[in-house]
């Protein structure tokens, strides 16, 4: 249960309604609907990861996914798990994504993301080798907004598990990819 009281839908701002009008309902949105002068500035961080061309929706979902499972976010895994399904990821690769060491069974981009992101968030670094290692499969650019999804995401997750919403059994994250 909600460690925070949700903000009813009917009460949320015509911005917030309107991010949940296409993305769901969601308790996570609800939360943070309570906070109208932040809701606005992150509910367009999400927008513009979920719009951006610079990752296709699997290996988006592939990076959420494992920030996920490392910050231990079972609300997160739960709403991300039917958006990855839905981008293409089979169930044993979001079984992969749990592993406690590195993840296997990937494309080489992708192994390369996922260790970059295995080691940013167990670590909050990562070394001058997985940087290099990323920068054979990713531009500055993409650097930098992979950056910027895992801190999304990562920080997303310490709300919720400081929180505990309930995890939403009928609505689910819609994505327009």
């Amino acid at each position: 249960m909600s460690r925070i009281p949700l903000t009813p839908v009917e009460s949320v701002s015509p911005a917030a309604r309107d991010f949940m009008r296409r993305h769901g309902e969601l308790n996570v949105f609800r939360l943070l609907a309570g906070a109208p002068k932040m809701f606005d500035g992150w509910s367009a961080m999400v927008d513009a990861q979920l719009d951006s061309r610079t990752f296709g929706p699997r290996l988006r979902e592939l990076v959420v996914l494992r920030t996920a499972h490392l910050q231990r976010c079972a609300y997160q895994i739960a709403q991300h798990t039917s958006v990855g399904r839905r981008a293409g990821i089979s169930p044993a690769e979001i079984s992969a994504l749990s592993a406690e060491g590195p993840v296997t069974g990937f494309t080489e981009p992708e192994s390369t993301v996922l260790a970059f992101v295995s080691e940013l968030c167990t670590t909050g670094t990562v070394t001058q080798e997985t940087f290099a290692a990323a920068r054979t499969v990713l531009d500055e650019p993409e650097l930098s907004e992979l950056l910027l999804l895992v801190s999304l995401y990562y920080g997303l997750a310490i709300v919720v598990n400081a929180v505990d919403p309930d995890i939403d059994h009928d609505a689910r994250l819609e994505t327009s990819s």
